[in-house]
């Protein structure tokens, strides 16, 4: 969910105060979530929430005033948030990764070095109805898809 290319690459390019990960499996498990803590860049504050907390505490004002980069787990996660929190205008969708066996591409289409199902580019396409800009960028230094590119894939 986090680890060096999260920190490190997009804390330049999104020069956020705030890490969120939203995630009920991380949020749950106390060495998950102390191990994502130690990625954390030292200029910035991190919490690991369920989905539930996310939704209430983002909600709630208490950081409308902060930059936030909220990072979940998968695009399920993703589409829960953007249902549920008012506001959420950007979704980079980035490469899923098993944590037995790392990043996932069977039963896939690749755009942009991101593996995507068919089901999983439903949500992307409701998400992206809904006023929402879509794209798929592993890393600022490297080409993004817009939400067309990831569509002409699908069809």
């Amino acid at each position: 969910l986090v680890h060096g290319m999260v920190a490190v690459s997009w804390m330049g390019e999104v020069n956020p105060d705030t890490f969120i990960v939203v995630n009920d499996r991380a949020a749950n498990d106390p060495f998950e979530t102390m191990t994502l803590k130690l990625a954390k860049p030292a200029n910035a504050d991190m919490f690991v929430w369920t989905k539930a907390k996310a939704v209430e505490r983002l909600k709630s004002g208490k950081y409308d005033k902060r930059r936030l980069f909220v990072v979940v787990g998968d695009i399920y996660d993703a589409e829960f948030l953007i249902d549920n929190v008012p506001g959420i205008t950007r979704l980079n969708v980035g490469p899923p990764l098993d944590e037995k066996s790392g990043r996932i591409t069977e039963g896939k289409i690749e755009v942009a070095k991101v593996y995507i199902t068919p089901e999983e580019f439903e949500i992307i396409k409701k998400i992206h109805n809904l006023g929402v800009e879509v794209f798929a960028q592993i890393t600022p230094t490297v080409s993004r898809a817009d939400y067309e590119e990831i569509e002409k894939k699908f069809q």
